[in-house]
């Protein structure tokens, strides 16, 4: 890719003209042809020794990226790996970055001990540079301010689009790497639907400070300005945890001054998409299972450098999938372990060790994997959440009176609560499921609210009404009617009692869906609400150990 913002000046251009053919023309023509054949020389070597220089001053910088890795630390030697493979490929020129989501809704081994082995193994593969994604803030703001953006852990946190207040003052917009002889700035932004995706309170404590592409640019045009007293980079990298297509298709567009775009969020590899100046814009998977490598061809400096953008590998992505085909592994066939790969092995062995010790536990055993890739186990997993959220809040002061429980299937994060079918559901398995940092709370609907919320998981798409899967308590039952004026719920009863328009009812669910979480903004309607502090993964575990067994 050719950087639209960054032109070489203008060649010289020499005219040779001619006069009448008189004798002290022909003497003065003689003159001048001979001066202008030398300047044309000195040109044609000023040229020469232009393009010489052009030529070796052009230096190769690799980009190593991945995204939503999610605490997966099983994937982290392999990750380790590629790494390894792009820094042999292009040794002490290779940058090592994420687009955010390095940790939060992780599995068991990471999320049980606060992603504390995951902070580690980035320690040791090296991984310097990271934008802030919305589950860095699972926790809250305190806890990323504190804990995950403390130096120890050895990352620059980006995201230009908030604003650097309380705990996100080790937040940055950007940071810079020196690297084989150019300046090269990482620019980092998170979703701009963050409120979407956090629960009320966390979001509460965060200012949002613009659109990301705005915010993105600001700081690109800004490093691309010409003024050294301002920061200059050679070339910009944005960290967008965003979706690609989403980056791609904006209205307002990354201009020219971003040279290479790393997307997240949702999960996909994505390739092909560019921005509205050609740079490449990349979605590497989720979960360590991918690895983009880019490699940044830089000429000149500041806001004359042309950056042109290459994949290292020959693809723009490497997949754990590969296998034996993995492009990387043809750099160095021969590799053997050495002492970051030793130490993403010891930390994967500690922290199996500590999962297996509290995690093993068997809370209850089942007659079903409650498999949600299947209609009957989905259905059957959603109805079992929602009733453990019911059950949990009535286990509570707070929410004693609940009626009804609800639970988002975005907030479920495995497969199957039997993962390993073994008749058994564990500790390790019921956290993984509930893997996010959700506390159980209550809030109060009407009953026409009730019917709202019921109602706003279906979407109209392709002409037919589809089912968003909203997982509703047991003791729910239901009609639905679809017509020009949408999808409306009819013949509600909770309990095999009817439910009128102006009844009060307790419900019961997530801290994330009953504020809004998923687009359910119905539940935003209601009034009372309160966190049970009761975590939501904890009232899955005794709803199931109050069974015993299926």
């Amino acid at each position: 890719m050719r950087n639209q913002r960054r032109q070489p000046r203008a060649d010289t251009v020499a005219s040779v003209g001619f006069e009448s053919n008189t004798e002290s023309s022909i003497l003065s023509w003689l003159v001048r042809s001979v001066t202008i054949l030398a300047a044309v020389s000195v040109l044609a070597g000023t040229a020469a020794a232009q393009t010489t220089s052009a030529a070796e001053d052009e230096r190769k910088i690799t980009i190593a990226a991945i995204t939503d890795f999610h605490g997966h630390i099983e994937n982290g030697r392999w990750v380790g790996e590629r790494f390894e493979k792009a820094e042999e490929y292009n040794p002490g020129n290779t940058v090592l970055v994420s687009a955010g989501d390095l940790v939060g809704g992780s599995p068991y081994e990471s999320g049980s001990q606060r992603d504390e082995p995951t902070l580690a193994m980035a320690r040791a593969w090296g991984l310097g540079i990271s934008a802030m994604g919305n589950h860095e803030l699972d926790r809250g703001v305190n806890d990323f301010g504190e804990r995950i953006s403390k130096p120890e852990n050895h990352i620059d946190w980006l995201s230009a689009n908030i604003r650097r207040t309380g705990e996100f003052y080790r937040l940055h917009d950007y940071t810079i790497r020196i690297v084989n002889g150019k300046r090269i700035a990482f620019v980092g932004a998170v979703t701009d639907g963050l409120g979407s995706v956090l629960s009320r309170s966390i979001m509460d404590d965060v200012h949002m400070d613009g659109k990301a592409i705005d915010q993105v640019n600001r700081v690109a045009d800004r490093l691309s300005d010409g003024d050294e007293r301002n920061g200059e980079a050679d070339a910009v990298v944005a960290l967008i945890h965003e979706d690609a297509d989403v980056i791609a298709r904006s209205p307002i567009g990354l201009d020219a001054n971003v040279d290479l775009v790393y997307a997240g969020h949702t999960h996909a590899v994505k390739t092909g998409r560019h921005t509205r100046s050609g740079a490449p814009i990349i979605e590497a998977g989720c979960f360590g299972r991918q690895v983009a490598v880019q490699d940044l061809l830089v000429t000149g400096s500041g806001r004359d450098a042309r950056v042109t953008v290459a994949d290292a590998f020959g693809s723009p992505v490497v997949g754990m999938s590969a296998g034996d085909g993995d492009p990387a592994r043809i750099i160095n066939a021969s590799h053997t372990a050495n002492t970051s790969l030793e130490r993403v092995d010891a930390i994967i062995r500690r922290a199996d060790a500590a999962a297996r010790r509290s995690g093993d536990l068997v809370v209850s055993s089942v007659d079903e994997p409650y498999d949600k890739t299947t209609p009957k186990g989905r259905d059957h997993l959603e109805t079992l959440i929602a009733d453990a959220a019911l059950d949990g809040a009535r286990r509570t002061t707070t929410g004693a009176r609940a009626s009804v429980g609800f639970v988002n299937p975005g907030s479920l994060r495995t497969r199957a609560l039997d993962l390993d079918g073994d008749g058994f559901v564990t500790v390790r398995e019921a956290k993984d499921m509930m893997a996010l940092q959700f506390d159980n709370a209550v809030t109060t609907l009407t009953g026409a609210q009730l019917r709202h919320a019921i109602a706003q998981q279906w979407h109209r798409r392709d002409g037919s009404w589809r089912d968003g899967h909203l997982g509703i308590s047991s003791n729910v039952r239901y009609d639905m009617r679809f017509d020009d004026d949408g999808p409306t719920v009819e013949h509600l009863s909770v309990d095999g009692r009817p439910v009128s328009d102006g009844e009060r009812i307790v419900v019961a669910g997530n801290t994330f869906l009953l504020t809004g979480g998923d687009g359910y903004t119905a539940f935003l309607d209601g009034t009372g609400y309160a966190d049970t502090h009761v975590p939501y993964a904890q009232t899955l575990i005794d709803h199931l150990k109050s069974r015993g067994g299926d």
